[in-house]
């Protein structure tokens, strides 16, 4: 593939900025919020764009942990936290009583700055407390989000009336909290093209600890239970740049359903009481499924701590899927019954976690144990085998794929803290014994990542990160389908520069290489970012991006700032310029604007999209704006 002239131009540019940062860099310091999620986002994915993954973190950052008395299970459940920082962190506090600072975590020699970051994100160190008796009106705490955004090129769709309603995407949220025991939330969203506002609605209602040790949610909520075999939630992150944490699932019992996606969520009521040593959750749903059937779930999760170091948890699920007119004539074989049991055992530098899952007979598990070696080094190692006749509606085990079926697999990862950077390396061997969606035949492939981090200069971070993957996928040749060997290879350059605390640059060069045994093809993907901090209430956030690959088969994922509860994270294919900019104004405390303008452009292209997405012309603009208000 011959790459054009402007992209050899903007290569030179970038390098030229590239080398430019190197010569000029100075210290680090600690990013905003919306900068904490974005990198905890990148950190835990490769390529995907399921935007509830973003609620998830914000959900993390909304519910903070105390980082001076949570205990090392509580920390290890935070994202991208793993045991080896954990125990520090706890044999910390242990040696010098509580931690009064964040900058005091930088003299743990295993504590990098981007961990400084998370925990600063997920946790904190003490809460204000009143000296009078607080009303009700001091403890009541009421957050809306108010979201609108819209394609500024009309579509196919809107022209022959496919799409009756408008293209705008309207999206509202209400979260009320008091004394952070009884919680409130109100969610309606419109996708483009729906007629009503509120096409999509959710609301719960969750009341913890007004009985000691009893926690009740009613409305829509998730339940995750033990490494997301049989009953999981949406948020499922898979394989990513950290190698020792993403692969491990921190199921969190019973929790809001707070996100827009229409699928995967309960509806009805559960309740958990918890005490010293056992917990006990039930939970109740009912509702339509993806097949248009009638769908009551209901089960019990118990939960015993015999030890401290050992956690042992059982499920009993019941999926009925009611496709009778009349109450008595029951379907006995569309009543899906699941066991599942589960086990996590700390024990010094030693985590090591499992689920054994039953559905007809079938045995599902996964096992996993993650290691500190000489406090610098971390190891996990797991194996996962999903039988084809193993299923689950709400199950999302970790896997090249997110059925839990039909796989076999064994990873392994290492992270690596040394004076000269942090060094994560992962291996992944799959295989599907059986036919799938995709192929007909039984097929198999592997994994490779590597990433290096080092900080350059005190102002100056770069990134080096190397992803290989194998694959027999099926393909079509001369008009026959065939089953031929598919090999991905990307290579990443990224550098991040902090000129002052003004003006934050980083630039990024990919390049993908995919080999099959007909046709080879590349692509390549530079871009600039600029972050202006005009002061403490307003900030100005702008890329440019080009891009060039051969097909849609070779594209390339650029991971994009955007609004608060907005995950975008698109494929760019074929050649073109995107660019945007992100405005964000906090005009008074309770009030926190965003805007965002954003626009494609595919100078060899006459329409974008296909059917009825299909744009007439070569641009694809779109804007975006969003108003959070607390009080």
């Amino acid at each position: 593939m011959r790459i054009n002239l402007y992209i050899k131009l903007k290569t030179i540019s970038i390098l030229i900025i590239l080398l430019s940062q190197i010569i000029f860099a100075q210290s680090d310091s600690l990013k905003n919020t919306d900068s904490h999620i974005n990198n905890i986002l990148e950190d835990l994915l490769l390529e995907d764009e399921n935007s509830e993954l973003y609620d998830l973190v914000e959900q993390y950052i909304e519910n903070p942990i105390s980082l001076n008395t949570s205990d090392l299970n509580e920390i290890m459940k935070l994202p991208l936290i793993d045991i080896e920082v954990a125990n520090s962190i706890v044999k910390y506090r242990s040696e010098n009583g509580r931690i009064f600072s964040y900058s005091e975590l930088k003299s743990i020699a295993n504590i990098s700055s981007n961990t400084i970051k998370i925990l600063t994100a997920f946790t904190f160190l003490e809460r204000r407390e009143s000296n009078i008796d607080p009303s009700f009106l001091e403890n009541l705490n009421i957050k809306l989000r108010s979201r609108f955004s819209q394609n500024i090129q009309e579509a196919e769709g809107y022209k022959n009336g496919f799409y009756i309603g408008t293209p705008a995407k309207i999206y509202n949220r209400l979260l009320i909290d008091v004394n952070h025991k009884i919680q409130l939330g109100l969610l309606i969203d419109k996708d483009a093209g729906e007629k009503s506002i509120a096409d999509f609605h959710s609301y719960y209602f969750q009341a913890k600890n007004v009985i000691n040790g009893l926690k009740f949610t009613g409305g829509f909520y998730t339940m995750e239970f033990g490494q997301g075999l049989a009953l999981w939630s949406p948020y499922s992150f898979s394989k990513g740049s950290n190698a020792t944490n993403s692969i491990i699932k921190r199921a969190r019992g019973i929790s809001p359903y707070t996100s827009a996606g229409e699928y995967l969520y309960l509806k009805g009521a559960a309740f958990q009481y918890s005490s010293n040593f056992f917990e006990l959750s039930s939970f109740y749903s009912f509702g339509e499924n993806n097949y248009n059937l009638s769908q009551n779930t209901y089960g019990f999760v118990f939960t015993l701590q015999p030890i401290n170091f050992l956690k042992l948890s059982a499920l009993y699920m019941i999926e009925n899927q009611n496709t009778f007119d009349n109450v008595s004539e029951i379907n006995s074989e569309l009543n899906k019954k699941h066991i599942s049991f589960n086990y996590e055992l700390t024990y010094g530098d030693l985590f090591l976690t499992g689920e054994f899952a039953i559905y007809n007979s079938s045995l599902a598990n996964i096992n996993t144990l993650q290691l500190s070696l000489l406090r610098s080094i971390v190891v996990v190692a797991s194996i996962r085998n999903y039988p084809n006749t193993y299923e689950s509606t709400y199950g999302q085990g970790f896997g090249e794929t997110k059925n839990t079926n039909n796989e076999f697999g064994i990873y392994f990862g290492l992270k690596w803290r040394t004076d000269f950077g942090i060094i994560n390396f992962y291996l992944d061997q799959f295989k599907f014994p059986n036919s799938n969606a995709s192929i007909a035949l039984p097929s198999s492939g592997n994994e490779i990542s590597f990433n290096y981090e080092i900080v350059l200069f005190p102002k100056t971070e770069f990134t080096f990160r190397y992803f290989s993957e194998n694959k027999e996928v099926l393909e079509l040749l001369k008009n026959e389908n065939i089953v031929e060997n598919r090999k991905t290879e990307k290579l990443r350059f990224e550098l991040n520069y902090k000129v002052n605390n003004f003006i934050q640059l980083k630039s990024r060069v990919e390049l993908l290489y995919l080999n099959k045994i007909h046709a080879n093809e590349k692509g390549i993907l530079l871009f600039e970012d600029v972050k202006l901090n005009f002061s403490q209430n307003l900030s100005i956030n702008g890329r440019i991006v080009f891009f060039q690959t051969n097909s849609f088969a070779s594209r390339i994922y650029e991971f994009e700032n955007d609004l608060s509860g907005v995950m975008a994270n698109p494929a760019l294919y074929n050649s073109g310029i995107k660019w945007y900019f992100l405005i964000k104004y906090n005009p008074i405390n309770t009030l926190y604007l965003t805007a965002k303008y954003s626009e494609l452009y595919k100078p060899n292209e006459k329409n974008i999209g296909s059917g009825n997405n299909l744009i007439e012309g070569n641009i694809d603009n779109k804007f975006s704006l969003q108003i959070d208000f607390t009080f």
